[in-house]
């Protein structure tokens, strides 16, 4: 035991001797080897609310009700004794690249029935800043629906509304801009229906004014300008195992990723016109695609 514990302390003093005799001189100021810009740059992977609820700077959880829930992050809402109901239409069959869409009954001539939509954990709102709300609609009535959008914050105080009258019987795009009178993380959007009637939605959208580089429909300013200022030499996306999608069926497959704004439900050209760059290169729900420009 003694002879063990004494072959044990000569190993550690040799150990111990060995290294204190050894010395390491770093030149920090002297460029050994060049490593060149593009070998670094950032990994993108569109999981926990990286994309939607992050670098896209849309605020209302599914907008266009392709959630394999439809109504997921959606709440129905009735007040000053309004009533109706809400069907959820399938057009897979017609419309594969946007298949779903509201269509809502209005019962009662007085009141407000409608739905209020959560955000992505809420919604982060800036005091003084303006948003800007849009949605396809068409008439299905004898009477124009209408609606009206307000922003809750705490309290369920409403810090920002707007008014807006669908008036085509075709599938259109309205749009309208208000501020907000507050900063909350956790406001929610409230879109009430009111006047007997019925009415078809999809697209129910809401996004700051103020996105990065100032680009309608674009990416969340503070968190891109970040990414921006990094001088990435690439941008990996997908990052992951979310490359081969939740299952095989929802996998990223480019030659289908364009486009699917443009292809959700204006058929005039003038509405297809209207819609930029940005938008042009998006998923229905997912805008990531713009992340290349900052390269």
């Amino acid at each position: 035991m003694l002879k063990r514990a004494f072959l044990m302390l000569c190993a550690a003093g040799t150990f111990t001797a060995m290294h204190a005799q050894t010395q390491y001189t770093i030149a920090a100021d002297k460029v050994k080897a060049h490593i060149q810009p593009t070998m670094y740059g950032i990994f993108f992977e569109d999981i926990n609310l990286a994309a939607d609820g992050g670098v896209y700077a849309e605020l209302v959880k599914n907008r266009s009700f392709e959630f394999n829930m439809p109504l997921m992050g959606w709440k129905e809402q009735k007040k000053d004794g309004g009533d109706g109901r809400t069907e959820v239409i399938n057009r897979a069959v017609e419309r594969p690249e946007n298949a779903h869409f509201i269509k809502s009954y209005i019962t009662t001539d007085a009141g407000f029935y409608g739905f209020s939509n959560e955000g992505f954990r809420g919604m982060g709102v800036k005091e003084g800043e303006e948003y800007s709300f849009s949605v396809i609609a068409k008439q299905e009535g004898d009477t124009n629906v209408k609606l009206n959008i307000e922003l809750h914050g705490d309290n369920d105080a409403v810090i920002g509304k707007a008014e807006l009258t669908p008036t085509d019987k075709e599938w259109n795009r309205y749009s309208v801009k208000f501020k907000s009178s507050a900063t909350t993380q956790k406001a929610q959007l409230y879109v009430w229906m009111s006047g007997k009637g019925v009415i078809d939605l999809d697209m129910i959208s809401l996004f700051p004014e103020h996105t990065w580089k100032n680009r309608p429909g674009g990416l969340r300013a503070d968190l891109v300008q970040r990414l921006a200022d990094l001088k990435p030499g690439f941008l990996r996306f997908p990052g992951g195992c979310i490359v081969e999608g939740r299952e095989l069926s929802n996998r990223y497959q480019w030659k289908k990723l364009s486009a699917r704004l443009i292809n959700a439900r204006i058929s005039l050209t003038a509405g297809i016109r209207s819609l930029n760059t940005v938008q042009r290169l998006i998923i229905t729900k997912l805008s990531v695609w713009a992340l290349w420009s900052i390269l």
